[in-house]
């Protein structure tokens, strides 16, 4: 029993590392702010991926949710205080992305928390490409 136990852990491990976005699939980005910054990011990081613009043709779906905040007078006022000057832009832009095959399986997250909405697209396509690359 033991060792059918074992074989089974061994094929759900091999299923989990074989889910992976293969190189040069192709990518649908839901058409978002933050989607189309990704889209350049993902080009720029030159992520082995191919991207549409038409849903129909694409084998994975990548959708994002996106946030800026601005911290508070009194963030600001201890930063100061610590800090001995004013310190970044008193924003952060948090994105959450989501990758998922035609079945809805999902083969890729990954939360970005930045200062910028670019920084935030570049982290997420230069995990995307370690994904990809299976680094």
């Amino acid at each position: 029993m033991r060792s059918l136990l074992l074989s089974l852990a061994l094929v759900a491990s091999l299923s989990a590392q074989a889910a992976r976005i293969p190189r040069d699939a192709v990518l649908y980005i839901e058409p978002t702010d933050f989607g189309q910054a990704l889209a350049a990011a993902i080009l720029k990081k030159q992520v082995p991926i191919r991207l549409t613009t038409d849903r129909a043709q694409a084998s994975y779906v990548l959708a994002s949710t996106s946030e800026v905040s601005k911290e508070g007078q009194g963030e600001r006022v201890a930063k100061i205080l610590v800090s001995g000057g004013l310190v970044g832009s008193g924003n952060s832009f948090q994105a959450s992305v989501t990758i998922t095959d035609l079945q809805s399986a999902v083969l890729f997250a990954y939360s970005s928390k930045k200062s910028n909405f670019q920084s935030a697209a570049e982290g997420v396509a230069k995990n995307l490409k370690k994904h990809i690359e299976g680094k």
